[in-house]
This record gives structure tokens, C-alpha cells and sequence, in this order.
């Protein structure tokens, strides 16, 4: 019989070989180009690049974004890639269509928020680790 101490342990090492495994793979990515998108896009012109969450106060950026781009404005939560104090290019967090300025490079900085979009989309280890061990802790109350 496995203690509940073996399956808590099980779950940590499943968490951090998932973790290294994404690191990895971001590396790759980035290693596989020769020049990043911070590079090419940013820091070769001596730009500020910078990616965060949208807030509230960036609903108009947004439409004038969506409307630059001939698409609808998305809606629900969104990553946003600023290049100079200016919104270059978004990407909603639930995997919709990204919007980017059209008279700009932007499709590394949109390949850039889909990769932050999917490490974050992933989900705290805490919570992973918690769903992992649901039904183990059900199978050992049924046994007890």
C-alpha cells in the first residue's frame, strides 16, 4: 500500500519534469532563431519592449489596434506586447485570434504572447498538483 506521503512526492516530481521539460522547450525556440523576437523587433532600434496584461485603461489602444488590423476587438483577458509605450500587438489568453498593428514587424512579438500566453494558460503547480491527487486521496479514503 502506498502512503499518501508517496503520492505527494510522486506529484512534486511530476511537476518539476513538466517545468524543466517547458524550459526547455522555450530555450529550443529561442536557441533554434538566431535572433529573438526582443532583438529583431525591439532591440535592434534601440526600443523598449515590454509585455504585460491588458487593464481596463487599455480598451481604447485596443479598438484602435483591432480596428488598424481590420478585425473585431476580442474580448475576455489579454496579453499585450508594447513597444515604446505603444500597444504593437495582443493576444487574448484563451487562444483567439491576435490583433497586431499592421505597419509594424509584428509576428515574433505575436509568436512572443502566444508563448506567454500558453505558460501561463498552464496553470500554477499548485493546482496541477492538486487535481493530480484528487483521486488519489479518494481511492485511499475508499480504502480506509
Amino acid at each position: 500500500m502506498q502512503t499518501l506521503q508517496h503520492y505527494v512526492a510522486a506529484a512534486q516530481l511530476t511537476d518539476r519534469l513538466t517545468a524543466a521539460d517547458t524550459s526547455r522547450a522555450v530555450r529550443r525556440v529561442f536557441h533554434e532563431r538566431r535572433a529573438t523576437p526582443i532583438q529583431s523587433v525591439a532591440a535592434a532600434s534601440g526600443e523598449r519592449l515590454v509585455l504585460r496584461r491588458a487593464v481596463p485603461h487599455d480598451g481604447a489602444a485596443l479598438a484602435r489596434l483591432a480596428e488598424l488590423d481590420g478585425a473585431s476587438r476580442p474580448a475576455g483577458e489579454m496579453l499585450l506586447a508594447e513597444v515604446d509605450e505603444q500597444i504593437a500587438a495582443a493576444v487574448p489568453l484563451d487562444g483567439g485570434r491576435a490583433i497586431a498593428d499592421p505597419f509594424r514587424p509584428t509576428a515574433e512579438l505575436v509568436e512572443l504572447l502566444r508563448m506567454r500566453a500558453r505558460l501561463l494558460a498552464g496553470g500554477g503547480v499548485t493546482a496541477g498538483r492538486l487535481q493530480r491527487l484528487r483521486p488519489r486521496l479518494r481511492h485511499l479514503r475508499a480504502a480506509a
